[in-house]
């Protein structure tokens, strides 16, 4: 297989030092750098890297939005709002079942949130098949 699995996500930003120390206490974890120009944090399945945004990257919605399974969607949203992320879609229920909303972070980058279900898990196994 040529591509393995999920390495890490990049998200541009306008300062990488305050980012990387919001998604760190998202995380419960610190903020390493590999540079004045990189930040990153590592999470229980990847890494998350903080690059300052420029011309070719000016970050903000529009682009990729990664994902994060959720236990609870009502909470993780109301527990992001309280750390100044704003809700900017959803939520909604999925037509395979499950529940999901997109905000963005203080940083302007989309966060995603999924919520799975017994249907929603079942019926990608079953496309999957």
């Amino acid at each position: 297989m040529l591509l393995k699995q999920l390495e890490s996500v990049l998200l541009f930003v306008s300062d990488i030092e305050e980012a990387a120390t919001w998604y760190a206490e998202i995380f419960e974890t610190k903020v390493h750098h590999e540079n004045e120009h990189y930040a990153f944090i590592k999470t229980t399945t990847c890494l998350i890297g903080f690059h300052p945004l420029d011309h070719k990257c000016p970050g903000g919605p529009g682009g990729a939005c990664t994902y994060w399974e959720v236990a609870d969607l009502d909470a993780a949203i109301s527990a992001l709002q309280r750390k100044g992320a704003a809700l900017y879609r959803g939520p909604i229920t999925t037509s395979l079942g499950a529940r999901a909303a997109m905000l963005l972070d203080p940083f302007g980058c989309t966060l995603g949130l999924n919520q799975a279900s017994a249907q929603s898990l079942d019926a990608i196994n079953d496309l999957m098949a």
